[in-house]
């Protein structure tokens, strides 16, 4: 039991426009704001357990609440993630029994899950929340009945779904605005969003160099992270989530759906055609045009550099986010990636292939293969990209991708065993004293009684849900027994819903490989 209660924030209205598309507020907006100060206070006092600290039944409170303002006013936020969800697993959410679940209704499992979200992204969480605990029951059930006896009266809002439509005919800056929306504010992602945020500001304080202009780089930042990142939620960017939300009968589903990411560079303005400008990006040489000329710098063809960040929709570049006018061109010093900035995905993923048939030949057709340590991955590593160069006639040349050094762990001399697996999407992983876990044949280093740890597995941002996945599917490994309530065996049960919440960026990663 509680031994004292801790003074709980009143949610205002700052903070519920903080979760809506328009500033000021419409006629629907109180009702929602009382409701959540009065469920702010129920959660309180039913969580015996002191799981959350103050601000944290504010943060939940608001979730909840436009929770019931998205189902009443049929704002469609919800339908659309529980949409994808079942497009990928052929079932509404994961964990629960959703056999008897009403599309567009309030649902128990609903407020379950949002509750696990909510409590799986809370700073202080480091290890796996049990979507079944007594706790989470318990409060779930109770904000049911709350949610479902306030839905009899609960006005609808109908401003939000108007603020959030997308004209058939929107350019990218609407577009650019509602992605805002699906990833900042939305109350499904908000908590996440405002966490990689408050990482953003110290990172960029850190720097000594942005202190001049310390607002356009945040917001440069910021912009990066609105086009690039990628939400736990089925790991999604926001392009994705809107164009859910739009569905495939709008005109411009296609394109935002397949809207890139935002490409940030060093380019030379080479001139003006139609209502284009000509971008040089100097470290591929590579000209693209831009759509959107209000640069707000002054352009001298051949003269002015600016950094800047372009996304390609419809084969069409626009710039997106602010633009810096780099002053001394000449001392820019560029990494070895960045000439290859706008290589096609295809490109990479035909030199992984090919290593792919490399990797195969010299392991006789196996994908996972165990080596005695550092020394002889060297060999290794050697042993292949030799074979590349004699079958295909050309280097590689990001070699440090592969070299043992520069891999996801950090591997000392001492090292016993290495496990290298060839992932069919980006290449070799190494992964250094884990042979132990590892059933397969010739593996001297298998302990018939050790036992995997599936959460250090799907937590640990180094280890690649590929990889996972191979070892659970192809039966070669043995996950220990977890503690909890459900004794989580539905981490198993979801285990790719699990690997996309747990990895994000890492889910969809991308190789990054190239020849000469």
């Amino acid at each position: 039991m509680k031994s004292r209660f801790p003074r709980l924030s009143r949610i205002t209205l700052k903070d519920w426009l903080e979760l809506h598309p328009y500033k000021k507020e419409v006629s629907s907006d109180h009702f929602y704001i009382d409701l959540g100060n009065e469920l702010q206070h129920e959660l309180l006092h039913i969580d015996d357990e002191d799981y959350m600290v103050g601000g944290d039944y504010k943060q939940l409170a608001c979730i909840l609440a436009c929770y019931l303002e998205d189902i009443v006013s049929h704002i469609g936020l919800w339908t659309s993630f529980i949409d994808g969800h079942y497009k990928l697993f052929g079932k509404y959410l994961p964990f629960y029994d959703t056999r008897n679940y009403e599309r567009g209704s309030i649902n128990l499992v609903d407020i379950q899950f949002l509750i696990w979200h909510f409590c799986s992204e809370l700073p202080t969480q480091t290890r796996f929340v049990d979507p079944f605990s007594i706790e989470n029951t318990k409060m779930a059930e109770f904000v049911y009945h709350f949610l479902t006896e306030k839905a009899i009266n609960a006005p609808q809002n109908d401003d939000m779904k108007a603020a959030l439509t997308l004209p058939q005919d929107a350019n990218i800056n609407q577009i650019v605005e509602r992605l805002d929306f699906f990833f900042f504010k939305c109350y499904l992602h908000h908590y996440f969003s405002t966490s990689v945020m408050e990482e953003a500001i110290i990172d960029i304080k850190n720097q000594k160099s942005t202190r001049s202009n310390f607002k356009e780089q945040l917001e440069n930042r910021r912009t990066n992270i609105l086009l690039n990142c990628v939400n736990p939620l089925l790991a999604r960017r926001a392009n994705d989530m809107l164009a859910s939300w739009i569905g495939k009968t709008h005109p411009l589903y296609q394109n935002i759906f397949s809207l890139s990411k935002r490409k940030e560079g060093v380019f030379l303005y080479e001139g003006s055609v139609a209502n284009s400008v000509r971008m040089k990006h100097i470290a591929s040489g590579i000209t693209v045009e831009v759509q959107n000329t209000a640069l707000n710098i002054p352009l001298k063809e051949y003269n002015t550099v600016v950094q800047m960040g372009i996304v390609q929709c419809e084969n069409r570049w626009y710039s997106v986010g602010p633009v810096f006018l780099v002053e001394d061109p000449k001392h820019i010093v560029f990494n070895e990636g960045d000439k290859y900035l706008f290589s096609h995905i295809e490109s990479q993923m035909g030199i992984v292939r090919r290593a792919e048939d490399c990797f195969l030949e010299i392991t006789e057709n196996k994908r996972l293969v165990v080596l005695d340590g550092k020394r002889e991955a060297f060999a290794f590593i050697d042993k292949l990209w030799e074979l590349y160069h004699l079958k295909y006639g050309k280097e590689v040349i990001d070699r440090k991708l592969f070299d043992i050094h520069f891999v996801t762990f950090l591997v000392d001399y001492d090292t016993e065993n290495i496990v290298v697996y060839y992932n069919p999407r980006s290449g070799m992983e190494f992964y250094p004293d884990i042979a132990r876990f590892i059933s397969i044949t010739d593996n001297k280093y298998f302990d018939k009684n050790a036992e995997a740890n599936i959460e250090d597995l799907m937590l640990d941002d180094r280890v690649s849900p590929d990889f996972i996945t191979f070892l659970i599917n192809n039966q070669m490994i043995e996950i220990e027994h977890l503690h909890g309530d459900s004794g989580y065996t539905y981490v198993l049960a979801n285990c790719d819903f699990m690997l996309r919440y747990c990895k994000k960026e890492r889910y969809i990663y991308e190789p990054a490989l190239y020849v000469e």
